[in-house]
C-alpha cells in the first residue's frame, strides 16, 4: 500500500530540515498547479498541527510529532509558571481532578518542592514554589507504590 501525501510530506519535510515549498515540491516531483494545491493544504493541516512551523513567510522547518503533555506534567508547568498557587488554580490550569491535584500537591510537599503558606481549604490553601530557579523543567515523580499496584503485581 502506497503512502498518503501527507506521509510523504512528513518524509520529505524530515529530510530537507528546513524548506520553502518549491524545495517541497521537488523533493515530491510535484509538476501540476492540482498536485500543488493539494500539497499545500496537507502542509497547512501539518502546520495546524504543530508538525511543521513557520520560521519566515514561506519558509518551514519540520519538528515531528508533539506527544501531548499528561495531567502531572500540566501540573507541574502550572505550578513552575505561577510559584504561587492554590489547589484550585492548578485545577483549573491542568484539567486534572481534584483528588489528582490534592495527592501530587501532597507529594511535593512532603518531597520538599513547594510549602504551604497560609489559607485553609481547596479554594484556599495557597501554596509557593521552593527555589524557583532551581526547580527541574520535568515534573518530579513519585516513586512509591500505591495499595493498588501492589495487589496488581502480586
Amino acid at each position: 500500500m502506497g503512502k498518503t501525501l501527507t506521509q510523504k510530506i512528513r518524509q520529505a519535510a524530515f529530510d530537507l530540515g528546513d524548506f520553502n515549498s518549491l524545495d517541497l515540491a521537488k523533493a515530491l516531483n510535484i509538476n501540476t498547479e492540482k498536485e500543488l494545491r493539494k500539497m499545500r493544504v496537507a502542509v497547512r493541516e501539518l502546520k495546524y498541527r504543530k508538525e511543521i512551523i513557520s520560521l519566515r513567510r514561506g519558509f518551514y522547518r519540520y519538528q515531528g510529532k508533539q506527544k501531548p503533555l499528561n495531567k502531572t506534567a500540566k501540573m507541574w508547568r502550572a505550578i513552575r509558571i505561577k510559584e504561587r498557587f492554590t489547589r484550585q488554580d492548578i485545577k483549573k490550569l491542568s484539567g486534572a481532578s481534584k483528588n489528582y491535584v490534592v495527592a501530587y500537591l501532597n507529594f511535593l510537599v512532603k518531597a520538599g518542592f513547594i510549602c504551604h503558606i497560609s489559607g485553609r481549604g481547596f479554594k484556599g490553601k495557597l501554596y509557593c514554589l521552593i527555589e524557583p530557579e532551581s526547580a527541574p523543567l520535568n515534573h518530579p515523580v513519585n516513586r512509591t507504590k500505591t495499595k493498588k499496584e501492589e495487589n496488581v503485581k502480586s
